[in-house]
C-alpha cells in the first residue's frame, strides 16, 4: 500500500485568459463640463518583474466545491462598478532606489492609516531590496512614496519613506512618511480575505500616476498562505491591492508571475496588530508543512474518500527533521482529517494559527495543545496526536 503522491507541478490551465487592463489617466477623469465615468483605455501586461517564489507547490486544479463555488456566474465586474474605486486616495506609488544609483524598483502601496503627522503605507517587502534576485542593499534603499491627492504641495506628491516594518514570510513592508498637518486622507474599506473562485481585481498607480485595473479569478492552486490569480498583475502592480466586487481591499498582490500571488488581508492586518502591541512576529511552530485535500484532483479525491473514508483534511508533505510531530509519529503523506476540530484551506489554517499566537503574547491563550486526528494511509490506521503549543518568532514553519 503507497501513501498519496507528492503534489506535482501542472501547467497552467487557462480559465478564461487574461482579461485587459484598464488604465485612467488623470487627464480622463470627469470634470463638471464632461459627468459620467472616466475614460477607460486598454495596456499590455507587463513583462515579468520578479522571480519564482522560494518553495512553490502547486496543487493540481480540481473541479469546484459547490460549497466554496460563486453565487453568481456574472460576466465581471464593470469598470463603472469601479470608477469610484479608482479616485479613491489611498492607493500610490513606491519607489526604491540604491545609494549606488542602480536599478530603481516601483511599486504600489495602500494608505492604511493615516494621522495628523504621519500615514503607514502597505507595500510589498521587496521595497527594501532594489534587485529582483532579492539582493538586501546595505545600507538601506531609498524610498519615496507618491501621493497623488498631494501632488499640489510643494513636493509635489513626493514623500521620503522609512521602513517600519518588514515581513518575509507574508511578503509586506509598512513604510511610514512624514503628512502635512492640512492634508486628510480617506482610508480604503476592507472585506474578508478572498476565497478560491472570487472575481477580484488588482489596483495599480505606476511612475507617471496613472491607474491600472486587472480584473481576473482566484485560482484553485495553493502555496502555504497564498492564494493565486488567474490574470497577469499590472505594470507597478507588486504591492498593490486586491479589491473585491465592492471596492474592499481584500489583499495585497506579491509577486509578478505567470500565476500571481496574493496574501489574504486578515493575514496582514492580524501580522500589523502583533507587531504593533508586542513589537515581533509570532506564530505557533508546527515542524509541517501542508497541502489541502480539497485541491487536489478528483481522481486523487476519490482514491481517498472511497479507500480511506477520507473527505477532507490536510496533507503532510514534509515534516521537519528532530521536531515534536516527527517524535511524535507523523510521516509525510499523512493526512490530518481534524486540527482542533477544524479542517480548512491553509489561507484560514494561517488565520487561525496567528490567532492562536496572538492570544499567546497577551495571556489570553487557553490553548496549550493541539489536538491532531492522523491517518496513516501507509498501515491504514488512525490515531489521535497532541502537540503542545510552540511560538516561534513566524519564520519557521
Amino acid at each position: 500500500m503507497s501513501c498519496v503522491e507528492p503534489l506535482q507541478d501542472l501547467p497552467p490551465e487557462d480559465h478564461g485568459g487574461s482579461r485587459p487592463i484598464t488604465t485612467v489617466s488623470p487627464e480622463a477623469a470627469p470634470t463638471a463640463s464632461e459627468p459620467g465615468d472616466p475614460k477607460l483605455e486598454t495596456a499590455e501586461p507587463a513583462a515579468p518583474q520578479l522571480g519564482l517564489p522560494k518553495r512553490r507547490r502547486l496543487a493540481a486544479e480540481l473541479g469546484r466545491p459547490e460549497r466554496r463555488r460563486p453565487a453568481a456566474a456574472a460576466e465581471g465586474p464593470n469598470p463603472k462598478e469601479f470608477a469610484g474605486v479608482v479616485t479613491k486616495p489611498w492607493l500610490v506609488h513606491v519607489s526604491s532606489t540604491p545609494h549606488d544609483g542602480g536599478e530603481v524598483l516601483r511599486h504600489s502601496g495602500i494608505v492604511i492609516r493615516w494621522d495628523k503627522d504621519k500615514a503607514w503605507i502597505l507595500t510589498s517587502y521587496r521595497a527594501i531590496f532594489c534587485t529582483l534576485d532579492e539582493k538586501l542593499y546595505d545600507p538601506m534603499p531609498k524610498l519615496a512614496v507618491h501621493v497623488p491627492k498631494a501632488v499640489h504641495l510643494p513636493n509635489n506628491g513626493i514623500f521620503e519613506g522609512e521602513m517600519l516594518l518588514s515581513n518575509e514570510v507574508y511578503q509586506f513592508a509598512v513604510l511610514t512618511i512624514k503628512v502635512e498637518a492640512m492634508l486628510e486622507m480617506e482610508l480604503p474599506t476592507f472585506g474578508r480575505s478572498p476565497l478560491y473562485g472570487d472575481e477580484v481585481s488588482t489596483l495599480a498607480l505606476n511612475e507617471k500616476l496613472s491607474m491600472k485595473l486587472c480584473r481576473g479569478t482566484i485560482k484553485w492552486l495553493e502555496e502555504d498562505h497564498f492564494v493565486f490569480l488567474s490574470c497577469r498583475l499590472c505594470p507597478c502592480g507588486v504591492g498593490g491591492p486586491v479589491i473585491n466586487r465592492d471596492g474592499d481591499v481584500v489583499g495585497m498582490a506579491c509577486e509578478d508571475t505567470q500565476q500571481p500571488t496574493i496574501v489574504g488581508i486578515t493575514i496582514i492586518h492580524k501580522s500589523i496588530e502583533m507587531w504593533t502591541k508586542f513589537g515581533h512576529f509570532a506564530r505557533p511552530r508546527l515542524g509541517m508543512c501542508f497541502s489541502t485535500v480539497a485541491l487536489l484532483d478528483l481522481q486523487r479525491q476519490y482514491h481517498l474518500r472511497y479507500k480511506y473514508g477520507i473527505n477532507n483534511g490536510l496533507i503532510v508533505d514534509e515534516v521537519v527533521f528532530r521536531s515534536t510531530a516527527e517524535k511524535r509519529g507523523v510521516r509525510r503523506g499523512d493526512v490530518i482529517t481534524s486540527f482542533n476540530g477544524m479542517s480548512c484551506y491553509l489561507p484560514e489554517f494561517e488565520d487561525f494559527l496567528l490567532s492562536i499566537a496572538a492570544a499567546s503574547l497577551d495571556g489570553t491563550n487557553q490553548v496549550t495543545d493541539f489536538k491532531l486526528e492522523v491517518h496513516n494511509l501507509l498501515e491504514q490506521a488512525k490515531r489521535t496526536i497532541v502537540l503542545p503549543v510552540e511560538i516561534s518568532d513566524g519564520t519557521e514553519f
